[in-house]
């Protein structure tokens, strides 16, 4: 059901989840195409402001910050996953691997590799920071519009 904090959570997450692409799209090879990629971002953010901060709030300040932060860490490895996922199937399309087992093991070798490249640059503190702030938002928002 819709309520106040669900969409105030939405909008924060986007916020985010915009935000922090924004930043990882400057440490990407010279070449490689991201016309999506903000806004794939994004639009996870979204989901889990949604369902987690969203859903979530309305049970005391603790659980707002760690959900808020729960969020944006779901957001990441969500993220990460997504891109790994089609990086992987990009190369399997022109057949660079020899079995599906190759794959699975390439999937998980960009998610570690999309993952300590996320750490050069200040998207975790993007995520934590700004996803702490807001959880406690939208439990704000939810203490106001019950």
């Amino acid at each position: 059901m819709p309520t106040a904090a669900k969409l105030f959570g939405l909008i924060l997450y986007f916020g985010i989840g915009w935000l922090a692409a924004g930043f990882v799209v400057d440490t990407f090879p010279e070449g490689m195409v991201l016309t999506w990629f903000p806004l794939t971002i994004a639009l996870i953010g979204a989901w889990q402001g949604w369902m987690v901060a969203g859903g979530n709030a309305g049970k005391g300040i603790g659980m707002a910050f760690a959900n808020g932060i729960r969020a944006s860490v779901q957001l990441a490895f969500f993220g990460l996953l997504l891109f790994s996922l089609y990086t992987m199937f990009q190369r399997a399309a022109r057949l660079r691997y020899d079995g599906a087992g190759e794959a699975v093991i390439a999937t998980l070798e960009l998610f570690l590799e999309y993952f300590l490249q996320s750490l050069t640059v200040p998207i975790w503190g993007i995520l934590l920071v700004g996803g702490a702030i807001a959880g406690l938002i939208v439990e704000t928002v939810s203490r106001i519009w019950r």
